[in-house]
């Protein structure tokens, strides 16, 4: 994990260098420069020592893990929680991608606990438009971020005040190999610790940035399900905008950042979702895209044949689910059509975008799944 712990180390110190310039000294820049590159050092030495205590892990596979994925806001959480309502798969709460150690969570569990019973457990409000406590079912992505590998890394920490657009971090496939490789073993060993700790051998994890390491992930789990959410960008992009903004405000105080940086910041992730559509074209003309492994699910099938969804998803990935979670689907399915987000997204043009500008540059993705402006 020497590449890995380097590379976590390194980008732990530009966070804190990010806090310094923005901010200028206080907690957070402490925070980033000292307590996480040695918290770094915990969870790894943590994870060593789970190979000593837990003789078990060993004999753990993680076989068939589904991972669903599609660019943040194409309803990757909504089909990740609605599959995981019910405990019977290996997944994580929020909690969990803290503190993937079997040590460090056995030893943080009594906090996690008293936190909960005292009612501070919140972590994101539901007007948000992603709520999050530290006992809901997250995303495994939160792993990745954790060891600032994720393009999630670059966007809710202090990374995103910065200068660098941070390309090397988005573009997994193009690391050194060391790291990638460093960086998939690390997942897999999460995975393990989560079936162990569960008594759950079936993983579902949602990734919405698995496509970026999709050759790695399909070497690493030869045998895994990616169920990929496609969205029409013009509805996807002012969504994620909009959460983006909600997490800098609730962490950051927009008021504080000059509107040059926010204005930086809203760039960034409106190129990115450019560059993530760009890559999964790239990814199904080179013909990698198998599809007994790779299933598209349009996004507006969640919405009017969740019933359906589900038979499909469970005829493609072969997993087996009870009667209680059927049945409960069946009932959401029927409250379907009576669902009203309860947050409101900003528009485009609040970020400085057009919908001309968007029809332009994602115009390869609108028409390929004939999406319209609206």
């Amino acid at each position: 994990m020497n590449a890995l712990l380097k590379h976590e180390t390194a980008m732990a110190w530009e966070t804190g260098v990010h806090c310094w310039k923005t901010f200028g000294p206080g907690k957070k820049m402490l925070a980033s420069l000292f307590f996480k590159p040695n918290l770094f050092l915990i969870n790894h030495f943590s994870l060593l020592l789970d190979q000593l205590l837990f003789s078990q892990l060993k004999d753990i596979h993680v076989e068939r893990p589904v991972f669903i994925t599609g660019h943040p806001r194409s309803g990757t959480t909504f089909l990740h929680r609605v599959l995981t309502q019910t405990g019977e798969f290996a997944c994580f709460e929020f909690w969990h991608t803290l503190s993937p150690s079997l040590i460090t969570r056995y030893a943080l569990s009594p906090v996690e606990r008293l936190l909960r019973k005292m009612g501070k457990s919140d972590i994101l409000v539901k007007d948000s438009g992603h709520y999050t406590s530290l006992n809901s079912i997250e995303e495994e992505e939160f792993l990745l971020m954790g060891c600032y590998n994720s393009p999630l890394s670059m966007l809710f920490t202090s990374l995103a005040f910065g200068n660098n657009d941070y390309w090397d971090i988005f573009h997994f496939e193009k690391q050194p190999v060391s790291l990638k490789n460093e960086t998939i073993c690390y997942l897999k060993a999460c995975f393990k610790r989560q079936i162990y700790y569960l008594e759950r051998k079936q993983i579902i994890a949602k990734m919405p940035y698995a496509m970026l390491r999709y050759p790695s992930l399909l070497q690493a789990f030869p045998d895994a399900k990616f169920i990929y959410l496609i969205r029409s960008p013009h509805e996807v992009v002012p969504s994620y905008l909009s959460l983006i903004r909600a997490i800098l405000d609730r962490y950051w105080k927009l008021d504080n950042l000059p509107l040059s940086i926010q204005k930086d910041v809203y760039n960034r992730v409106y190129q990115q979702s450019i560059k993530y559509y760009e890559w999964v074209e790239r990814l199904e003309k080179t013909g990698i895209l198998n599809p007994g492994q790779f299933l598209v699910l349009p996004y507006h099938q969640l919405k009017t044949d969740l019933t359906g969804v589900l038979k499909h998803i469970l005829e493609f990935t072969g997993i087996h689910i009870s009667d209680k979670l059927r049945n409960t689907i069946s009932e959401q399915a029927a409250r379907q059509n009576s669902y009203h987000r309860e947050h409101q997204n900003m528009s485009l043009e609040d970020f400085g975008f057009s919908t001309d500008k968007m029809t332009q540059d994602f115009g390869f993705v609108t028409e390929r799944y004939r999406y319209s402006e609206k």
